[in-house]
């Protein structure tokens, strides 16, 4: 019971972003996706644009950097869990551009809860506690010169936030949503459907160790 996130938190580089459990719905080869490329797809959902940028500790610039994204659909699972999506579904690879920076739209994660229909529910329910992950995108960044960096980021007013199932919640891995006004979506984002009206902002920067 949290022995994984502990695993994470002694290995993770002071002053680097901290390391959160990689989780089994990784899927591997995702599709490469452009700075500001649309990840919802079909989807609906609240609109989020998410962007950032990468750096290293020190706050110089990490060239290049690779960055694997994956989250949950609206119904709350994964592309590997769910027939009804594609392998894909809500999977990207993106690669930072000139001024390091990513940028992507997606639909708000949404909280859900692990499997518990076998072992895993009969020990949560043993030690009294509830299944329940909150809302999180995942990230995998990679850079010549830098240690991988496998985490997962989480939003501030998820009701969960705080009672994390798996213990995968970190300080600075907290997101706070900025909801947008109708109207103002910004140019360099592309959408497969109709521009939203309102929709969200979040900013999401990351820092690499070196080595």
């Amino acid at each position: 019971m949290g022995l994984s996130s502990l695993v994470d938190m002694v290995n993770s580089v002071p002053g680097a972003t901290s390391s959160s459990v990689l989780g089994p719905f990784h899927v591997s080869n995702p599709p490469p996706l452009e700075i500001g490329g649309d990840m919802r797809r079909d989807f609906e959902g609240e609109v989020v644009l998410v962007e950032g940028i990468v750096r290293d500790i020190d706050g110089a610039p990490v060239a290049g950097a690779e960055i694997d994204i994956w989250q949950t659909a609206p119904n709350g699972m994964y592309s590997s869990q769910d027939p009804a999506q594609d392998v894909h579904s809500f999977h990207a690879l993106m690669t930072t551009d000139a001024t390091d920076r990513y940028a992507f739209n997606t639909v708000k994660p949404v909280s859900y809860t692990v499997p518990n229909d076998g072992p895993v529910g009969q020990i949560l329910d043993a030690a009294g506690r509830h299944p329940w992950r909150p809302s999180h995108l995942h990230f995998i960044v990679k850079a010549e010169g830098c240690r991988d960096l496998v985490t997962e980021v989480f939003a501030a007013d998820d009701p969960y936030l705080d009672e994390d199932t798996v213990f995968g919640v970190r300080e600075d891995l907290v997101m706070s949503y900025t909801p947008q006004p109708a109207g103002s979506f910004p140019d360099g984002f592309t959408m497969s459907g109709k521009v939203p009206g309102e929709y969200s902002r979040v900013d999401i920067d990351f820092k690499l160790a070196r080595g």
